[in-house]
């Protein structure tokens, strides 16, 4: 990576980018350093001030980055790649966050590549009657 490339540029990487939707303080390279930083971390429990050796400063001293934080890591308890076995708790349940999702993405390529029909709609016809004659309309 040279140093003529853009913040912008290096940051493209959709994961990213999906992780720091809806996330007010973190960007994409603050997501990218938290995600470094669980990776770093021996496979026991942790917690959030475990992570703070590896963070910048930026990050680790003000609270709305903080709770952004602690809102990513919940996100990535509901996906699976951490468990939450207390309160304030975490604990990884595979090495790294990519080896992690290459298994869901090749089960993404398998759902892709099935051919499902279309789904059509049944269409539903009514009778009705008129009472005084009897008759159907």
């Amino acid at each position: 990576m040279s140093k003529s490339e853009s913040s912008k540029e290096v940051w493209k990487n959709p994961i990213l980018q999906l992780l720091s939707r809806g996330r007010r303080y973190l960007k994409e390279e603050h997501i990218a350093t938290v995600i470094s930083a669980i990776a770093s971390l021996k496979p026991s429990p942790f917690m959030l001030k475990d992570l703070d050796i590896f963070l910048p400063d930026e990050i680790k001293n003000q609270k709305g980055y903080r709770r952004s934080i602690a809102g990513l890591l919940e996100t990535l308890v509901e996906i699976g790649y951490l468990s939450k076995p207390s309160q304030r708790k975490y604990l990884k349940l595979n090495t790294t966050l990519s080896q992690y999702l290459s298994a869901s993405l090749f089960e993404l390529a398998e759902l892709e590549r099935k051919k499902e029909a279309p789904v059509t709609k049944e269409e539903k016809i009514i009778k009705l009657s008129d009472e005084r004659r009897g008759k159907l309309k």
